[in-house]
């Protein structure tokens, strides 16, 4: 009798197994970076090297959020991709485990391609194609910060973003004052209480993107914020991460490869929040030019020095330690 009870336990047992297995991989195959995300952790488990996709230890990455032109009264789309609202030069080191970013005041002036002195948010401007405007911001930062490579430029679809927060379920944020403003000729409308709020997608990008009463340098704030507020939201709702990580890539507009997203996602998330920093390009008011501003040029080095941009290993090695283990 015990021998049939122990065979029909180890049935059922084994009938269990085989539904959650059906089940875990009907959810890995959701996404196929998710997929690749897994494979990536299971190779770590195993101390088993995993490629890394960039094939070097250290990228720079130029992060763009444009903002969009529609006639007065916000009727009309003018252009999708007008000018960069938002630029984030991102610094990651697979190799001592950093992420570093430093935001730069849209109105900085600099001279770039031959053009005239402007400012540097402009340049997303020129160029008849999505890659021509890219290349042009991706110049013009190169020519205010000579010594800095880019790799990559990612352009933020801000649909997207607010998608991709939603699929957690909203994120949880301290708003240091009331934020109103409303542009409509950008579609964009920010109406947020000071105080501990939960943000949906659409708040959380008011929260990032608002400039109106304060300055970049509050903004690089709030966005050092909400990195750390959807990366707990993202931990709570880990169901979700199939669809959080497909959003992540269309959020960067597909500039990045399935292979690409799955190592950076893996390593972001091995990481503690420690090693995540987020600064402000120091600039000064231009004395000839009203609301515009200049580099102050006695102060960036070492904030460039700080967020590992300058004077950091050379990265041109091959890199083929998993992005969970680099010890």
């Amino acid at each position: 009798m015990w021998k049939g009870i122990f065979k029909g336990t180890l049935y059922v047992v084994f009938c269990a197994l085989l539904l959650g297995m059906g089940t875990a991989m009907g959810w890995i195959g959701r996404s196929a970076i998710f997929g690749k995300m897994v494979t990536n952790r299971v190779k770590t488990f195993l101390r088993l090297p995993t490629e890394n996709p960039f094939n070097q230890d250290v990228i720079t990455l130029l992060v763009l959020g444009c903002d969009e032109d529609w006639y007065f009264g916000g009727h009309q789309l003018i252009r999708h991709q007008a000018r960069s609202d938002m630029m984030l030069l991102c610094h990651i080191d697979f190799k001592h485990r950093q992420i570093s970013g430093i935001s730069i005041p849209r109105d900085t002036l600099v001279a770039s391609d031959g053009r005239h002195e402007q400012k540097i948010n402009a340049y997303h401007l020129y160029g008849s194609t999505d890659e021509d405007k890219s290349e042009s911001s991706k110049r013009a930062v190169e020519t205010l910060l000579p010594g800095v490579n880019i790799d990559r430029v990612l352009v933020l679809n801000f649909d997207s973003f607010n998608q991709m927060v939603d699929a957690v379920g909203g994120v949880d944020l301290y708003v240091p004052k009331n934020m109103n403003y409303d542009d409509n000729r950008g579609h964009l409308h920010i109406h947020l209480k000071a105080g501990r709020q939960h943000l949906d997608g659409d708040q959380s990008q008011g929260f990032v993107r608002f400039r109106h009463s304060d300055d970049d340098f509050h903004r690089s704030a709030r966005q050092h914020d909400f990195v750390l507020a959807f990366k707990d939201a993202v931990k709570s709702h880990w169901t979700q991460l199939p669809e959080v990580v497909d959003k992540a890539r269309d959020l960067t507009g597909r500039s990045l490869s399935v292979d690409e997203i799955a190592y950076i996602a893996n390593f972001a998330e091995t990481i503690g929040s420690d090693n995540i920093q987020m600064g402000l390009l120091p600039v000064v008011d231009a004395k000839d030019a009203e609301y515009d501003l200049r580099l102050d040029d006695s102060k960036v080095d070492d904030v460039l020095r700080q967020y590992h941009f300058i004077d950091t290993e050379d990265a041109s090695t091959p890199a083929t330690a998993p992005a969970g283990d680099h010890s």
